[in-house]
Formats: structure tokens, C-alpha cells, sequence
């Protein structure tokens, strides 16, 4: 029986030998092509004023090459269509050219843009990118008519559901990480923007520290994007870790947030507003 286990194990090591050795000789062989890494996506169109103190990034909307390391530079041209409007609803980061360069032996490339804000209910905003030639031999996406990896679609949320932005003004208390710090902050309304509030105080360090935050007032959420914490230099960038919450009644918020005076730690606030 010894003898018959040992046979018996000799063929399954073999079997998985062949079957590695099988998978490491799969190589794709074409056709080459460019093609978007994914095919969708969305973003809140509050997400950065171009205009404003927000520090967000453009964001970035990745292509790569299905394909061997080219010795000349790759250049993907694209075109732009979709309900909406550049320079009305987006910005787009060298928008008169609609092309991307991916450099000698690199596969990546990415275009950039900005969503832009509004004060209108309009409902959502599609962009809809495709690619419609690639140079050095290469097709435009994979299969027959190129469908495949050729196009990206984003969907530009809108964020100006009708919500008594009045709800947010006044002080409110701020309970830090489960009681280890609580102190009042006061909520002021950017009528400018429609979507933005200023919470001085906001840290519990100075009342005169304050930071903004966009809403996602659809969706009862907000989000401290990455700024300079204002009235304090020496503080540093501040931002929230993921997204805020508020309750449709605009008397609860929940968040976390970090900032580089205090190092990596993250803080937690359940923010209840006080009664006049």
C-alpha cells in the first residue's frame, strides 16, 4: 500500500508540474491593441471648484497597451461625446489636443479632467470617451470592431437635491473618538456655491480654525477634500477619511478626519447640532 500512495503522489506533483508549466507558457499574441484598463466610472461633479481652494487631483482616466514595449512613441487619439458639455460641465486637461502620449517601453497613459459645480438641479452627466486611432500598428480596443477596452463612460453625479441649506448654520457639538474630546463648532453656508460649508473650529484646537466641506446633497453625504487647514499654517493639509454622512433632517453628521499636525491618526466625530 506504501509502495501504490507513493506512485499515487509522484503523479499528482507531476500533473500540477504540467499545469504550472502550462500557464507560464501562455503569452498573449495579438492582436495589439490600446484600450481603457476600465470601462466605466463616476465622480461627484463637486469633487473640485477648479476655481477654488480645493486640492484634489485631476482625476485620471487610465489607457494601457495590450501589447510588447514599443520603440517609438504610442499615440492614442480619442474622441469626447456624451450629455455633457466641456468647459460647462467638465474640465478637460489638454482638451485641444485629445490625444495621449504613452512613452517609449512604457504601457500606461491617462487622460485627466475635472468635473465642474453647479447650483442646479440638472440630473447626472455622462463623458463618454473613445479611442479612435492608435499609431504604430496597434487597433483601437480588441475584437472585430474594436469594442472591447474602446471605450470609458463616466457618469457625473449631481449633487443639488433640494435641501434647506439653513439647516446647516449654527453650533454644533463635536464628540470626539467616543467622548475623548468634545467642543462646539460653527457651521457657516457658502450661498456662493450652493453645496459648501465652512465648520470653524472644526479641530478643537483654535476657534478660529476652519476647514470646508462639499456636500453630496443627493445623497446626504460630504466630504472634506484635501486642503490647508485654514488660519493656521503651521497645521498643515487637513481632509476626511472616505466619505461624511448627514441625516436628511440636517441635525446628525457623522465623519473622520486626519491632519498632519496630529500625525496619521485618524479622528472620529458624531456631530450633533445644538437648539437655539
Amino acid at each position: 500500500m506504501k509502495g501504490i500512495r507513493n506512485i499515487f503522489s509522484m503523479i499528482i506533483i507531476f500533473t500540477m508540474f504540467l499545469s504550472c508549466e502550462t500557464a507560464s507558457d501562455i503569452i498573449f499574441e495579438g492582436p495589439y491593441h490600446a484600450r481603457f484598463t476600465e470601462t466605466e466610472s463616476e465622480v461627484l461633479e463637486n469633487y473640485k471648484d477648479p476655481f477654488n481652494l480645493n486640492f484634489n487631483a485631476p482625476i485620471s482616466i487610465e489607457l494601457h497597451l495590450a501589447a510588447p514595449s514599443q520603440n517609438n512613441t504610442t499615440i492614442v487619439d480619442y474622441e469626447v461625446s456624451g450629455s455633457a458639455i466641456e468647459n460647462v460641465d467638465y474640465i478637460l486637461e489638454d482638451g485641444d489636443k485629445k490625444r495621449v502620449l504613452i512613452p517609449v517601453g512604457e504601457h500606461l497613459g491617462r487622460i485627466r479632467y475635472f468635473p465642474l459645480n453647479n447650483r442646479e438641479l440638472t440630473g447626472d452627466k455622462t463623458l463618454k470617451f473613445t479611442i479612435t486611432g492608435v499609431n504604430n500598428d496597434l487597433d483601437a480596443g480588441f475584437g472585430a470592431t474594436g469594442i472591447n477596452g474602446r471605450f470609458h463612460t463616466v457618469t457625473i453625479k449631481d449633487d443639488d437635491c433640494l435641501v434647506d441649506l439653513r439647516k446647516f448654520e449654527g453650533v454644533w457639538e463635536f464628540n470626539q473618538n467616543d467622548g475623548e474630546f468634545i467642543y462646539d463648532v460653527t457651521i457657516e453656508v457658502d450661498w456662493e456655491s450652493n453645496n459648501r460649508i465652512y465648520m470653524v473650529g472644526y479641530t478643537g484646537l483654535d476657534s478660529l480654525l476652519y476647514a470646508f466641506a462639499n456636500l453630496d446633497l443627493c445623497n446626504g453625504e460630504f466630504e472634506i477634500p484635501e486642503q490647508a487647514l485654514a488660519g493656521a499654517n503651521q497645521l498643515g493639509g487637513t481632509r476626511t477619511e472616505g466619505k461624511g454622512t448627514f441625516d436628511s433632517d440636517v441635525a446628525i453628521m457623522t465623519f473622520s478626519y486626519s491632519y498632519d499636525y496630529a500625525g496619521p491618526s485618524i479622528r472620529t466625530v458624531q456631530a450633533q447640532k445644538k437648539t437655539e
